[in-house]
């Protein structure tokens, strides 16, 4: 019998997963001609709408008081909007690896301000999965010799970095007592809205859906259900077992399942030492779900 925290784990895992497949669809998007803007904005505003009709199938009250919906009006327009947009866009300025090795800095940030402000708990255990998850992602990631580091892909991978760490943390308390479907709508639903605010500021039109490739069509679906609806529900059913400092940590398996995609499926290669940092993250989340 899986115990709370162990359950908690598997969701966790399962939303990584899903989040580690994102980078594939954006890449696939972003080939077919789609701005970063479009991208986020179809994603979180499909999202937005097919949990909508979700909650109300299963008769879930969506409406919130004033001051929750101000909360997700935080959580999702500020706080997930940017970290997205900024980690995303980070790419186009920047080596893919750097900027997914200074965008999962965020456990250590998560857990600092757990430690210093939320007075939670650090096990043993729990450091040295970090310590783990931290090493392993380092040599998993290695970043080519010959880079040439842009300031502003910097800045923006470490924004994205700053506010998702702030996303992990902040969630759990606003989020608490909400029903996970009405949780997962109103971030979309704000969060889409901050992208086409976004759009309108860059003076960006939307393409029309017919002239998009089939790939294009495919991997914005693939974005919006799987790595996105279904993400964000296995995110909002895992977290409050588990607690902000170990979702953070299982969300290192993200960068894992991108690298092993990309391997697959773009065709690039893995070194020994790779591979070894590979197990070091594995072995550092299992090592999370063990009792003691």
């Amino acid at each position: 019998m899986l115990s709370k925290e162990q359950i908690g784990a598997l969701w966790m895992v399962s939303a990584s997963v899903a989040y580690g497949f994102m980078p594939i669809w954006t890449v696939l998007g972003q080939n077919s001609e789609l701005t970063t803007d479009f991208i986020l904005f179809f994603r979180f505003a499909c999202a937005s709408a097919l949990l909508f009709l979700l909650s109300r199938f299963e008769k879930i009250p969506i409406l919130l008081p004033k001051r929750k919906i101000l909360e997700f009006l935080f959580l999702g327009g500020i706080l997930y909007s940017v970290q997205s947009f900024a980690y995303l866009d980070s790419l186009r300025y920047i080596q893919t690896a750097l900027s997914v090795m200074l965008y999962h800095i965020y456990p250590v940030i998560v857990t600092l301000v757990a430690l210093m402000f939320f007075k939670e708990k650090i096990q043993l255990k729990t450091l040295l999965a970090l310590v783990l998850c931290i090493i392993g992602l380092v040599v998993i990631l290695q970043i080519p010799k010959d880079i040439t580091l842009n300031h502003l892909g910097v800045t923006l991978s470490l924004i994205g970095a700053l506010f998702y760490g702030l996303y992990v943390i902040f969630s759990q308390s606003i989020t608490r007592n909400c029903h996970f479907l009405v949780a997962s709508f109103y971030v979309c639903f704000f969060s889409s809205i901050a992208m086409f605010l976004s759009m309108l500021r860059a003076h960006e039109t939307m393409p029309n859906l017919f002239e998009i490739p089939f790939i294009g069509i495919f991997a914005l679906l693939a974005l919006t259900i799987f790595s996105t609806l279904f993400a964000m529900v296995a995110y909002y059913l895992g977290m409050p077992k588990i607690g902000i400092t170990k979702t953070a940590i299982l969300g290192m398996i993200e960068p894992l399942v991108a690298v092993v995609l990309s391997i697959w499926i773009l065709g690039d290669t893995l070194s020994a030492l790779q591979y070894f940092g590979a197990f070091l993250i594995i072995f550092g989340s299992i090592l999370l779900c063990i009792r003691r």
